[in-house]
């Protein structure tokens, strides 16, 4: 059975009206986005067949002529020069300590002292047998003196005068002894009274007054530390044996410096170097000396070494942001007179607190690109807008093609990070 003739013409209408919206949809799509690229499309061609592509906004810095010191860093500690443990020659009472814990004592000072009596005793006692052995021995010089005139009489025999002799030389050797007896006694009074060794600062403590001190005690009476000057230990690799002791030989002490607790900096000499290398480690161990007058620098604690190994004289100096590695090596970017850039091939000597050495590639007073270099190609059109590095202030530099410096500066910096190292990149 057929379908009618309207029938056939009403479900056409109808798949006209469901298929119109989308028709219209699409047109209007095509209006809207369409037109848009279109216009993209012959705007970037009228760009390209207009003229030049716009200048690049960089930094550039002038490269200097100078010295670069070159400086090792290591950690160190603090070692004094000078800690002496007093510790009692004598034994017996303590009857007095004659210093205050922390304070300063000179060398000669008396810190304690030990009951003496005993040891007086015993000097008194040498120095009687001196006497008496002292009037022996004059006695026996008189009874020698007139064997010796009477032997020529021949009222004393030989034999008497050989004997005589040799009683003299009894009693001489009897006061030699008494001698280094008295001697061996006065010295063994003096320990009685403790002095100090060294000028430095005392201590804790370990006896008190009305204590017996013995010979061979565990604990010293007092230690006394050298405090000014000071010195500092520390290690370097092994490698920087020739560099150190060249400098050391010639009478050159390099110059080291050290950050203390305090977070203040000190600065004094390499003093000396081990005799030999630590084949554990493989480094060798260096001492550098400080004055130290406030005593921030205290004995044990850990501080930061920085030593001046070298100083490169007379070299081309850039800032490290301007050295860039490729595949051929370091190279930088140049900025010419007419506002180009040429890629120039280095050869870097050393690199040392942002700032690196260069022995050929630049002249002193050529500008280098210290950031903006990874938008840059051989001979690119460029815009200064700074003469200093990413986030140091500078002076504002005229943007010759009118627009503004500080605003195109700051947009630059927002789309590149601040860090120097992050500007490095291959060559392409």
């Amino acid at each position: 059975m057929s379908s009618s003739p309207s029938s056939s013409r009403a479900r056409r209408l109808r798949w006209l009206w469901l298929l119109l919206p989308i028709v219209v949809a699409a047109a209007l799509a095509y209006y809207v986005f369409g037109r848009s690229d279109d216009s993209e499309t012959n705007d970037a061609a009228k760009g390209q067949a207009g003229g030049a592509p716009p200048a690049t906004a960089i930094s550039a810095v002038a490269a200097s002529l100078g010295d670069l010191p070159i400086e090792l860093t290591a950690l160190g500690t603090v070692r004094p020069l000078s800690s002496v443990a007093v510790r009692p020659r004598v034994e017996g009472q303590l009857l007095s300590v004659n210093f205050e814990e922390g304070e300063t004592v000179k060398k000669g000072q008396s810190l304690a002292q030990v009951d003496p009596r005993d040891y007086q005793a015993q000097l008194d006692q040498a120095k009687g047998q001196l006497a008496q052995d002292q009037a022996q021995l004059a006695s026996a010089r008189e009874d020698l003196a007139r064997y010796e005139k009477l032997i020529k009489t021949n009222y004393v025999s030989r034999q008497e005068l050989e004997q005589q002799r040799q009683l003299v030389r009894q009693y001489q050797g009897a006061v030699s002894g008494d001698q280094a007896g008295v001697q061996s006694a006065q010295v063994q009074l003096d320990y009685t009274d403790i002095i100090a060794p060294i000028t430095g600062v005392a201590g804790i403590r370990n006896v008190d007054p009305g204590n017996i001190i013995q010979l061979g005690d565990d604990d010293p009476i007092v230690t006394i530390t050298q405090l000014n000057p000071i010195s500092v230990i520390f290690s370097l690799p092994s490698r920087y044996v020739d560099t150190v002791r060249g400098r050391l030989t010639d009478g050159d002490r390099p110059q080291v410096s050290v950050t203390g607790t305090d977070g203040e900096t000190y600065s004094g000499r390499l003093g000396s170097i081990d005799s030999n290398i630590n084949s554990a480690t493989g480094t060798i161990r260096l001492r550098a000396t400080f004055d130290n007058p406030d005593g921030g620098l205290y004995p044990n604690a850990y501080v930061d070494v920085s030593l001046v190994s070298q100083v490169l004289r007379d070299q081309v100096i850039v800032p490290e942001p301007a050295v860039q590695t490729g595949q051929n090596g370091n190279y930088v970017y140049v900025v010419k007179d007419d506002n180009t850039v040429t890629r120039r091939d280095v050869t870097l000597v050393a690199t040392q607190n942002s700032q690196s050495a260069l022995s050929s590639g630049v002249e002193a007073g050529e500008r280098v690109v210290v950031d903006g270099v990874d938008s840059l190609r051989e001979g690119a059109k460029v815009r200064v807008v700074s003469d200093a590095l990413p986030g140091e202030s500078s002076d504002e530099v005229a943007d010759p093609a009118g627009g503004d410096a500080e605003n195109q500066t700051s947009g630059d910096a927002a789309k590149r990070p601040s860090d120097n190292g992050a500007n490095r990149g291959s060559a392409s």
